[in-house]
């Protein structure tokens, strides 16, 4: 069992990465979290949606968008459409996590508790892992939930960083030989079609790989404490590995994770 540290008498603040097939079901699901710990007399989620992605048609009918959505973009959609439906309060910010102009801030992206990773490429991952290697100055950890696929398999896996050292080992860290190669199903390019991007990604694949991370989320948030920190998923044979916190597991799949660990 392993006990997650959060804010406890503060908003939980929630960043996440990426509003398309995976982020904007994360989003969706993130609400429902965010009005059900309300419901239990906690406070609602501070949540904030980076992306520069604007919808295009062929997001229309596999991610959560409409025809009336293409054109804008997918955080501002998203944001919007949330703090419409639940009355809350979600903020956009239509860049890239390492654009530093505009109105992006690096102070607000820092000061995140969990950062929900739903982005197409190894390099952003690692980008947002290693935006907080450097933090400092948290008497916090903060939650990487990495949420990835291809066309019918996925992965989920949540990482903890406090102080520069791991708590829990991120997907990088047990994967440490992941290239960009590993996710070409997942970033083609763009779709000129629903039915071209349907050969790339099956229909529901991200509904099936968000579905083990909202469980993951729900648990960190409600009761504090976890199991398991990740999954693995394959719509092909119908299976779902979860991946235990267990150190003997990790070193079985990254034999050099001990010097990134922290001892507790």
């Amino acid at each position: 069992m392993f006990h997650c540290k959060l804010p406890m008498n503060n908003r939980i603040k929630v960043a996440i990465v990426g509003a398309g097939g995976n982020g904007a079901q994360m989003a969706a699901g993130i609400a429902q979290i965010s009005v059900a710990m309300q419901a239990r007399g906690g406070l609602p989620l501070h949540v904030t949606i980076y992306d520069d992605d604007r919808v295009s048609t062929a997001n229309v009918g596999r991610q959560l968008f409409s025809p009336a959505d293409v054109g804008r973009y997918k955080s501002d959609v998203i944001a919007e459409r949330t703090n419409w439906f639940y009355s809350m309060d979600w903020v956009s910010e239509p860049v890239r996590i390492n654009q530093k102009e505009g109105r992006y801030s690096y102070t607000d992206f820092f000061r995140s508790d969990i950062v929900i990773s739903a982005v197409d490429t190894a390099k952003s991952r690692l980008d947002i892992e290693q935006s907080f290697t450097d933090d400092r100055y948290k008497s916090l950890p903060t939650y990487i939930l990495d949420v990835g696929n291809r066309t019918r398999t996925g992965q989920v896996v949540l990482g903890a960083i406090f102080r520069n050292k791991y708590q829990l080992p991120t997907l990088s860290l047990l994967y440490p030989e992941i290239t960009d190669d590993d996710f070409q199903e997942q970033d083609q390019g763009p779709s000129c079609s629903l039915a071209e991007a349907l050969q790339k990604q099956d229909l529901f694949v991200n509904r099936d790989v968000t579905t083990s991370a909202l469980h993951i989320l729900w648990d960190m948030i409600s009761k504090r404490s976890i199991e398991y920190h990740g999954a693995f998923i394959n719509l092909e044979t119908m299976r779902r590995t979860p991946l235990k916190i267990d150190r003997a597991t990790w070193l079985r799949m990254n034999p050099d994770i001990e010097q990134y660990l922290t001892e507790d």
